[in-house]
């Protein structure tokens, strides 16, 4: 019988309620930090569940399929490009979004965002207006074919999420908003996050096996 079989075998409050079963590994390490049995492979199934929702969202499924149906021609960076482009220009002085703008939001070297931009013009997707407070700078506008684009795309995922919480009831929901605000806390502090990159750092030099002396 393996770990995962067996820690489903266990008539124990956890195992009733969840049906993911993580990595045991990381529950024997939270066992051995302290944590109940129970609180251990819980630890482990949110792990679990983390990675699997990391490797859809990598995946673009969605997007691609989307694509595939409006535009083949389209890559799924362009569709981010498009979205991005949206949502700056609700927060940006005068709807001014340059190209810089765009590299700096989605997190790509400028001339990428330049080319996609070009790509995104080419197609009628976006185009290029003067600035109205530098004329020698030139910003970025979505054509009403894109808008279009931006409107269903967020109203069919804004169904796709209301429809997968449609059946939970109203205490579970609240409870779930303050528990995953809490939880999500870890993953916006810089500060704790370089802690933890210094961590693996000087675990990786004590596991460096010793050079050989010379003779």
């Amino acid at each position: 019988m393996s770990n995962n079989d067996a820690v489903a075998d266990k008539p124990d409050r956890f195992s009733a309620l969840c049906q993911t079963h993580g990595d045991q590994d990381l529950a024997d390490l939270a066992r051995s930090n302290g944590l109940s049995e129970a609180a251990a492979e819980a630890v482990a199934a949110i792990d679990a569940v983390m990675n699997k929702v990391r490797r859809s969202v990598q995946r673009r499924d969605f997007g691609r399929l989307i694509l595939e149906r409006i535009d083949p021609s389209l890559e799924v960076s362009h569709l981010d490009a498009i979205v991005a482009l949206s949502a700056f220009a609700s927060d940006t002085p005068q709807d001014e979004v340059t190209v810089g703008i765009i590299a700096e939001r989605m997190g790509i070297d400028p001339s990428r965002a330049s080319r996609i931009s070009a790509d995104l013009v080419e197609r009628g997707y976006a185009f290029r207006v003067a600035s109205q407070l530098d004329a020698r700078r030139i910003c970025l506008k979505l054509t009403a074919k894109s808008e279009r684009l931006v409107t269903a795309v967020r109203q069919t995922k804004w169904r796709i999420f209301a429809g997968a919480l449609a059946q939970w009831d109203q205490q579970d929901l609240v409870t779930f908003a303050t528990l995953l605000e809490r939880f999500a806390g870890w993953a916006i502090d810089d500060a704790g996050m370089r802690k933890a990159a210094d961590a693996v750092k000087q675990m990786m030099d004590e596991m460096e096996p010793s050079l050989p002396e010379a003779k």
